[in-house]
């Protein structure tokens, strides 16, 4: 199953305020292990594909797993192709002997097999798409694990957002890309979550744009000075009406007010026409629901 949204919790906002390029990399990366974990696996298919790996790129694998396989080679416990003729027919991969050596392995070393099962899940999860790890993806998903863990100790269970991973590494790339336009849609999306639509406010979107998902960690977050430079420039009505068009019109979202009242009514992108039809259907089954409620009270 391979990656097509990344979740990570809305708080890692924060980290890309501090640092951009590093605060993206660590939305991606936890996104990616998160994922990752989730896939179930078969320790066959786990051995096959270190024992490919080591054999035909043993660059690309951690060095946990490969000092671990190269000194069980060195003692014998581990066949290479030079060897047994792993690969044959035609290069053909058969890497039969070094499945049963690495299931032994795996038995006699569970970190060993802890660590094989992730390099497996990631590699799978990554496959045919254009995601790289870096060499420290490992390191920046822990410390994104922690200040998640931080964050809801303090404020209770986080918002995890979903977002595209070509989206997350284009605004990573090109520093000519206008972040407000990313924190935006990733604060707004945490808002809509699996639903058609939602109706919000200005300032809950500005809260949502800080990671903030409470009123007390906005209160926390809020007096950051990254955040105080969004904070001040979004309560600006003009400055919020232009970013939620220009959010329209990238077709990242579509969004509905009405003239003196603070409700934004906000949808994953459609048509204007079709948001409004979809906020008047919700209207008249809650009409509705009322009438039939006032109906049953005088029974």
């Amino acid at each position: 199953m391979k990656i097509k949204y990344l979740q990570f919790p809305l708080c890692l906002i924060q980290e890309v305020l501090k640092d951009r390029k590093n605060g993206l990399n660590k939305c991606v990366d936890f996104g990616i292990f998160r994922f990752a974990k989730s896939q179930k696996v078969n320790l066959e298919k786990v051995a096959r594909q270190l024992s490919y790996e080591y054999h035909r790129r043993a660059k690309k694998l951690p060095d946990g797993l490969y000092n671990v396989i190269n000194e069980a080679k060195e003692e014998g416990r581990f066949t290479h192709e030079d060897d047994s003729g792993i690969f044959i027919f035609d290069n053909v991969f058969d890497p039969e002997l070094n499945v049963t050596e690495l299931e032994i392995m795996f038995e006699e070393n569970n970190d060993f097999k802890e660590q094989a099962i992730l390099h497996y899940q990631i590699h799978q999860a990554t496959e045919d798409t254009n995601i790289t790890l870096g060499s420290n993806a490992m390191e920046r998903y822990e410390q994104a694990a922690r200040i998640q863990a931080n964050y809801e100790a303090k404020f209770g269970p986080d918002a995890m957002p979903s977002v595209k991973p070509s989206l997350l590494c284009q605004f990573r790339d090109d520093p000519k890309q206008d972040i407000d336009i990313l924190l935006a849609y990733i604060g707004i999306s945490s808002l809509i979550g699996q639903r058609n639509f939602i109706s919000t406010s200005k300032p809950v979107i500005i809260s949502r744009m800080i990671g903030a998902k409470s009123k007390a960690s906005n209160q926390a977050f809020s007096k950051t000075k990254e955040s105080q430079a969004i904070v001040t420039k979004y309560s600006k009505r003009w400055n919020m009406d232009k970013l939620l068009l220009s959010l329209a019109e990238q077709k990242f979202i579509m969004y509905i007010t009405r003239p003196h009242v603070s409700v934004v009514y906000v949808s994953k992108y459609m048509e204007p026409e079709e948001l409004a039809e979809l906020i008047r259907q919700s209207r008249e089954k809650h009409s509705l629901k009322n009438k039939i409620k006032a109906a049953s009270e005088k029974i």
